[in-house]
């Protein structure tokens, strides 16, 4: 499309305005204006060297030396490295020439132009990322689930070893559902975020949180009444865990179970007190976990994060 406007328009070195569309078009819409802000001055600037360099000594090899030795170090500083190599396209045709007039400059400009609007244009359309973000928020979830049975079993002392697969694949579900949000969130121009970001990022810290607390019960000293007690309310955290609960009625459970422990008698043995000691350490983690999806909940309704 490119190309054909060029050529419509009977511009020299048409092929250019093709290769700067394609070198134009990035993965989300935000990215797609950044970078072509970015060409576009980078290509001016460009012109505007050259144009100096070029009138003010002469058209030789050892100018285009001394004109990247000057313009990359400079786009660099810009932060406009995006621009670099079509901009150097654009100054080469400028060498070719031999001549720079005011005529072949608009040329310059209007293949730049044509090129980084095509672009912007085929950009526009992005296919929604939302039914993709349903799905991985659901295996996210199925993974996390299976992740708190098996450390539920684990604290009953059911489950002699323990099992990286369900925490691999809940961290590499979260992963892949924060860059889908991430693309989603720069495909709005006007959107700072989405509910699936916020999401995403919650079940991150949430994964962070059991992840910290496995070294200390890998090696449990020993079960216990409390450690059955801690194993149910892991189990009834794993089966209640759902995208829409905000966990409010589980908290209040973890809080009356260590206000239960602080009731109990104390430990009368050592490996007693430890064991009981490792489980108030998973537990408080454990309330740590759920308050970060109450809390999610509630900025949730307090900012309207929206779900588009």
């Amino acid at each position: 499309v490119a190309l054909v406007i060029a050529q419509l328009f009977e511009l020299d070195n048409a092929s250019t305005a093709a290769v700067i569309a394609l070198l134009s078009v990035q993965s989300t819409k935000k990215q797609s204006v950044i970078v072509a802000m970015k060409r576009f001055t980078a290509c001016i600037a460009g012109m505007l060297l050259a144009t100096v360099l070029f009138e003010g000594t002469a058209y030789m090899p050892i100018t285009i030396g001394l004109l990247l030795f000057l313009y990359i170090p400079i786009m660099a500083k810009l932060q406009l490295q995006d621009g670099i190599v079509p901009g150097f396209v654009i100054i080469m045709q400028m060498y070719v020439k031999g001549d720079v007039s005011v005529d072949f400059l608009i040329n310059q400009v209007s293949i730049v132009s044509i090129g980084i609007i095509v672009a912007l244009i085929v950009n526009l359309y992005m296919p929604s990322t939302e039914n993709k973000l349903r799905e991985v928020a659901r295996e996210t979830e199925e993974n996390m689930k299976q992740l708190l049975l098996q450390l539920s079993r684990f604290v009953r002392q059911k489950e002699p070893v323990w099992n990286d697969e369900f925490d691999i694949r809940t961290a590499e579900s979260i992963k892949e559902g924060q860059l889908l949000a991430k693309r989603n969130v720069e495909n709005s121009f006007f959107r700072k975020e989405n509910y699936y970001e916020a999401y995403f990022n919650m079940r991150s810290e949430q994964i962070g949180i059991i992840q910290r607390v496995l070294p200390s019960i890998l090696h449990f000293p020993s079960t216990f009444e409390q450690s059955e007690m801690v194993a149910q309310c892991i189990e009834n955290i794993a089966l209640s865990l759902h995208e829409s609960n905000p966990a409010i009625e589980l908290l209040e459970e973890v809080r009356q179970l260590k206000e239960t422990f602080r009731e109990m008698e104390l430990p009368k043995t050592r490996q007693e007190f430890e064991t009981r000691a490792a489980l108030l350490i998973l537990i408080n983690e454990i309330e740590r976990f759920l308050a970060l999806k109450t809390t999610f909940y509630e900025k949730l309704n307090a900012h309207k994060i929206t779900m588009q």
